[in-house]
């Protein structure tokens, strides 16, 4: 889809029609609303100086899909951050998760195919899985030394960092899944909401759309996306003028990659999930993750919704998950009520001492 950066650099749009009895099925206490951010600090936050002076003079890591770029900043137990898109650098994630960097190694990577990092031949495009994603936090863990560290998943890097968690659960500390999506069926129904919203709000934007797919064009063309674009509003926000706090790197590296996208979602990806997300779902693996995991939402997220947050949470464990809905944000609740949220990480994640025993409270 179109997103405020780049025609491909986010995930769908979640349902408008979503509304509060929608939780209803949910277990009691499940949902939690985060304190609201007085302006005056939010700004003083974003004005300070933090990784923003670091980004871009990172390292690069081996991999057999070829050299991961990172950075690091902090010091402590580690932190690994996995950006969104599919396709986009983690560039956005500066300066807000510097706020971790006092107690903690924070890792910004740039998964295989984006941002500095190498990109897959084009015969090569099928291996752009969930998986494969993936295998590069494991190949950065290993170049880096770490025995366990947490993950922090955003938007699709929520997808990746559950199937790296799935898969080597004895080197994960902690997982958190913020503001993501489950499977090929969620972002199936994100993609028909946002159809849904266009049609009936933009009838004068849908009809043309219509005349394209009418002449062949598909939604991967970026005649389509640009066009497309125009029905989102403010689907990423609560307050739209909070997009203007993000970080916009002025290097073309940083750009969101379009052939990652579509090799994910396929060639017709605001239409029907196609490509290698297809039949995605690790939902039935899920059931045995002991991993302590926080899931995290914004009310007014309409990219990964709280219904799709509601999923995620119901099929792990009770025990060692717990849902937070943030009530003041949309799909970056790290902006628009960063103390919220960066108190509940620096509760969450070990210290020094690994073996200190995570803050979930029962649900």
């Amino acid at each position: 889809m179109k997103s405020q950066f780049n025609q491909y650099s986010a995930l769908k749009i979640g349902s408008l029609l979503l509304t509060a009895m929608m939780f209803s099925w949910l277990p009691s206490g499940a949902l939690a609303q985060a304190a609201p951010e007085t302006a005056a600090k939010t700004a003083a936050n974003t004005a300070a100086k933090t990784g923003i002076e670091m980004h871009g003079k990172g390292h690069y890591a081996p991999s057999k899909f070829g050299k991961i770029y990172y950075e690091t900043e902090g010091s402590g137990p580690p932190v690994f951050l996995i950006a969104g898109g599919p396709g986009s650098s983690h560039a956005s994630f500066h300066p807000w998760f510097s706020r971790l960097a006092a107690e903690h190694t924070v890792v910004y990577l740039d998964n295989i195919g984006r941002g500095r990092s190498d990109r897959l031949p084009a015969q090569r495009s099928s291996e752009y899985t969930v998986e494969r994603d993936a295998e590069d936090i494991e190949a950065l863990r290993t170049a880096l030394g770490y025995d366990r560290i947490s993950v922090i998943g955003h938007s699709y890097g929520g997808m990746p960092a559950l199937a790296y968690a799935l898969k080597y659960p004895q080197h994960v500390s902690r997982l958190v899944l913020s503001d993501t999506l489950l499977n090929a069926q969620s972002w199936q129904e994100n993609i028909d909401s946002a159809n849904f919203t266009a049609r009936n709000q933009f009838p004068e934007i849908w009809e043309k759309l219509m005349q394209m797919r009418a002449r062949g064009v598909k939604s991967g063309a970026p005649e389509y996306g640009d066009l497309y674009g125009e029905t989102e509003l403010d689907i990423y926000w609560r307050d739209p003028d909070m997009e203007s706090k993000l970080y916009r790197s002025d290097d073309p590296a940083d750009g969101s990659n379009s052939n990652v996208y579509l090799s994910f979602i396929g060639d017709d990806p605001e239409w029907q999930v196609g490509g290698t997300m297809k039949g995605y779902d690790p939902s039935p693996r899920m059931k045995n993750l002991t991993v302590p995991t926080l899931v995290f939402v914004g009310r007014y997220d309409r990219v990964g919704t709280p219904k799709i947050a509601g999923e995620i949470k119901a099929a792990l464990p009770a025990a060692s998950s717990k849902l937070v809905v943030f009530e003041r944000s949309g799909h970056r609740p790290w902006v628009e009520e960063s103390d919220a949220y960066f108190k509940l990480l620096k509760d969450f994640f070990p210290t020094e001492d690994e073996s200190a025993t995570p803050k979930l409270s029962k649900q």
